[in-house]
C-alpha cells in the first residue's frame, strides 16, 4: 500500500503535535510505502529551509525531485505548480490547514483524511466561549471575537472541502476534536489508540520527590494561567509552585506576575525549559497542577505521569477520555479553583505507575497505520 502524507512538521514551533507528526514519520515509512510532501506552512517558513530538507533527507521518503524544489524556489505557486500526481491507495494530511488538504487533492485521486490533534472550527460558540474567554475582560473579548471569526472562516472552508469530496475521512487523538468541531457527524472517522506516547528516556528521571510543584504548559490564559495564583492562593499549605514555558502573548506574562505579586503567593517562574531539564525538575515535584481548558489529550499529563509525578487537572472531556482510569490523575470539576485547591491542600503523595498502554511510538504508529488503511482504495 502506497500512502501520500502531507506533514507539518513546526520548524519554528515546538508543540507536543509537531513532535508527534515527527514521531510517526519516523516509523510510518518502516511500515509501509510512505511518500512524504512538507506542508505550504513549512514550505513558507524560507529561513528554516535547510533545517527542513535536512529533516526531509534524513526521513528518507521525500522524492527527490521534491527535494530540488526546495532548494531552487520561494516561489509558493512554482512550488505547487512542480508537484507530480502521486499514485497512491490514501492520503493523509498532518496539519489542520484546509490549504493542505487543497494540496493533497491536486496531487492524488485517493481517498485524502485529516489527522487531527486539535478541532480545525467549533459547531458551539458557547464551547469557544468555554475555552477562549479567559483571562483579563477586555483582551479576552477581543480573542474571543477573533477565534469566532477564525473559527467560521475555516468551519466555511472545510464544508466546502466535505461537498467537494476534497476530504473523506479523519483520523484523531481522542474524539474531543471530533465532538467539538461536528465533525463527528460529517466524515468517517478514527480515533487512535494509543494516539500518543510518551518518550522511554523519561523513565530515567523517576526518583526521591522533592517538597514543590509544577506548572508547565504554553503559559496562555486557555491553559488555566490566571487561575494558577488564585489556587495556590486558597491552599492550605505552603509550598513552593515552580511556573516554566513561553508566554504567549507580552501583556499576559505582565498580567500573570501583577497577579502573584498581589495576592502574595509562594510562585516562581523558571522560563522556557526543554529536555533532561525540564524532565528533572517534573519528576522531583510531588505533583503537576494543570488547570487547562483546552486540550485533545494532553502531553503535559502523560510526561507527569511517565516522569513519576501525579497530575490535578480538570476533568475536560479529553482529560476524562484519555486518562480517567488511569491511576496518578486526580481530576476536579473544570473552573472549581476552591475545589483543587482542596484536592491539592488534602494531598498526601502517591507512587505513579508507569502509562504503559501510552509508553510507545512504534505502538502509536501501527495502530495509526491500521487506521489509515481502513481508508484505503
Amino acid at each position: 500500500m502506497k500512502i501520500l502524507a502531507i506533514v507539518d512538521f513546526g520548524l519554528n514551533e515546538k508543540t507536543g503535535g509537531y513532535k508527534r507528526n515527527l514521531e510517526i514519520m519516523k516509523r510510518l515509512p518502516r511500515l509501509s510505502n510512505v511518500t512524504i510532501i512538507p506542508s505550504l506552512r513549512n514550505f513558507r517558513l524560507y529561513k528554516y529551509r535547510k533545517d527542513l530538507i535536512s529533516l526531509l533527507e534524513e526521513l528518507g521518503s521525500t522524492p527527490p525531485y521534491v527535494i530540488e524544489l526546495l532548494e531552487k524556489t520561494n516561489d509558493e505557486n512554482e512550488f505547487i505548480q512542480g508537484l507530480k500526481e502521486e499514485k497512491c491507495n490514501v492520503a493523509v494530511v498532518y496539519s489542520n490547514s484546509s490549504e493542505n488538504v487543497e494540496l493533497a487533492r491536486r496531487i492524488t485521486k485517493a481517498p485524502v483524511g485529516v489527522q487531527l490533534q486539535l478541532e480545525p472550527f467549533y459547531s458551539s460558540i458557547s464551547t469557544l466561549f468555554r475555552i477562549k474567554f479567559r483571562g483579563v475582560t477586555g483582551r479576552a473579548v477581543k480573542k474571543l471575537k477573533e477565534a469566532i471569526e477564525e473559527s467560521k472562516r475555516e468551519e466555511e472552508k472545510w464544508k466546502r472541502l466535505i461537498s467537494s469530496n476534497s476530504v473523506n475521512f479523519v483520523i484523531s487523538v481522542s474524539k474531543v476534536p471530533l465532538i467539538n468541531s461536528g465533525l463527528d457527524s460529517l466524515l468517517s472517522y478514527k480515533v487512535t489508540k494509543p494516539g500518543n506516547a510518551f518518550d522511554k528516556d523519561l523513565l530515567k528521571f523517576r526518583g526521591e520527590k522533592e517538597d514543590y510543584a509544577v506548572y508547565f504548559t504554553r503559559l496562555m490564559p486557555e491553559k488555566g494561567l490566571f487561575e494558577i495564583p488564585l489556587i495556590w492562593k486558597k491552599l492550605r499549605r505552603d509550598i513552593k509552585l515552580y511556573v516554566m514555558g513561553q508566554f504567549l502573548d507580552e501583556e499576559d506574562k505582565e498580567d500573570f506576575f501583577k497577579l502573584v505579586r498581589r495576592l502574595d503567593v509562594n510562585i516562581e517562574y523558571l522560563g522556557f525549559k526543554e529536555g533532561e531539564e525540564l524532565y528533572s525538575i517534573v519528576a522531583k515535584a510531588l505533583f503537576t497542577v494543570y488547570p487547562s481548558h483546552y486540550d485533545s489529550f494532553s502531553l503535559v499529563v502523560l510526561e507527569s505521569l511517565a516522569l513519576g509525578t501525579p497530575v490535578f487537572a480538570y476533568d475536560t472531556l479529553a482529560i476524562r477520555e484519555i486518562y480517567s482510569s488511569i491511576k496518578g490523575v486526580h481530576m476536579v470539576r473544570e473552573d472549581d479553583i476552591k475545589g483543587m485547591a482542596e484536592e491539592i491542600s488534602k494531598f498526601k503523595g502517591e507512587e505513579v505507575p508507569v502509562p504503559l498502554f501510552y509508553s510507545s511510538w512504534d505502538s502509536v504508529a501501527e495502530a495509526e497505520l491500521k487506521d489509515i488503511e481502513s481508508f484505503a482504495r
